[in-house]
């Protein structure tokens, strides 16, 4: 018995691997096609377009896993029908749920693997890709979070700069508070405290405000003070909620930074618990596949079988966009709509699979 859990086991991830190469390749190309759109002409050369690629391949890889896990148990089913393996287990006194547990095991090895190692690597080297593709704009500022403060370096020009820090704001109206600044330009340092602040387009007005000039040694108390910035609302917002540029071991903290700033929402929630929990929900994957396909017979047509567990993929997609939106607009509770998400498909596999053993 345990040579053909074993068997089951590495057949599943040959298929599995084989079509994570084919559909990666695939998508690959469709990326090369938006990365013709979007680079600059004097940038497009085969050595930067392979280079993007490589960079953008985890993130790929990282998406493909429940269209790959379609493919790879539809085949896989379709492979052990079809050299009358299946037939043979069956006699063999397995049931559909014993050959389904060494597969299972399989996809959800496979579901661990791209989490631990994957979604880490993804996200350092997507971040990287969109650097790369957005040079310009970081070299003006650069927005980060860290230990609960938001870090501003801001370039006026080739000769000033900023650093911003701020321990609090309010995004919904622009509003910064015990906010630390220190200026840098070729003349002299300053260094800015000030209890308040707004964002004003590209204006960073400051009010009840320390101000130090180091090289005059000079201090002052002022009522305003205006900052020139080279970043507004939406680019506050982009950097901050950026929320898939977060590797998997870092989504409790930076949920509780987002709340901070009045920027977590259900969808944020809702992805980041899809991805922790997606080893298990590939598992149910192929277990809705496995109750469609594990039906058919040795010789019926396979594009009949193919096109039936595309279909169910698609549908599982549309599931998930249906509730996803339905979270964001109506605010409800993410984990109740990744609930649905996820014991729908799975009580429609279970039901196929106990109608195939009563059969």
């Amino acid at each position: 018995m345990s040579k053909i859990n074993n068997y089951l086991f590495f057949l599943t991830n040959k298929y599995l691997i084989i079509n994570f190469l084919i559909v990666s390749i695939f998508i690959i190309f469709i990326n090369l096609i938006e990365l013709s759109r979007v680079i600059s002409e004097n940038e497009k050369n085969i050595s930067n377009f392979a280079y993007l690629s490589f960079l953008k391949y985890p993130s790929i890889l990282n998406e493909v896993i429940p269209f790959v896990t379609i493919l790879g148990v539809t085949f896989l089913i379709r492979n052990l029908i079809s050299n009358n393996e299946f037939v043979s287990m069956r006699n063999l006194g397995y049931s559909i749920f014993d050959i389904f547990k060494p597969i299972s095991l399989a996809v959800f090895f496979m579901g661990l693997f791209f989490l631990f190692f994957v979604n880490p690597l993804a996200v350092f080297m997507e971040t990287v890709y969109d650097k790369k593709l957005d040079n310009k704009d970081n070299s003006l500022y650069s927005i980060k979070i860290s230990d609960n403060e938001m870090w501003i370096k801001n370039e006026i020009d080739d000769l000033n700069s900023s650093f911003i820090n701020i321990k609090n704001i309010n995004l919904k109206n622009l509003n910064a508070f015990n906010i630390k600044i220190l200026l840098i330009n070729n003349n002299s340092n300053k260094f800015i405290m000030a209890k308040k602040g707004e964002f004003k387009n590209n204006i960073f007005l400051l009010n009840d405000v320390k101000y130090y000039n180091f090289k005059k040694e000079e201090y002052k108390n002022l009522d305003t003070y205006n900052l020139t910035i080279n970043f507004n609302k939406d680019n506050l917002i982009n950097s901050i909620s950026k929320y898939k540029l977060v590797p998997f071991y870092k989504y409790m903290e930076h949920s509780e930074t987002l709340s901070k700033f009045n920027l977590y929402s259900s969808e944020i929630g809702l992805y980041y618990l899809s991805e922790i929990l997606k080893p298990f929900f590939t598992v149910v994957i192929a277990f809705v596949i496995m109750g469609f396909t594990a039906k058919f017979q040795r010789n019926e047509n396979f594009f009949k079988v193919f096109f039936i567990a595309i279909s169910i993929g698609f549908l599982i997609f549309l599931l998930r966009e249906i509730i996803t939106k339905l979270t964001i607009s109506l605010t409800l509770n993410f984990l109740l709509s990744y609930l649905v998400i996820f014991l729908i498909p799975l009580f429609i596999g279970l039901y196929q699979i106990i109608k195939i053993e009563n059969e």
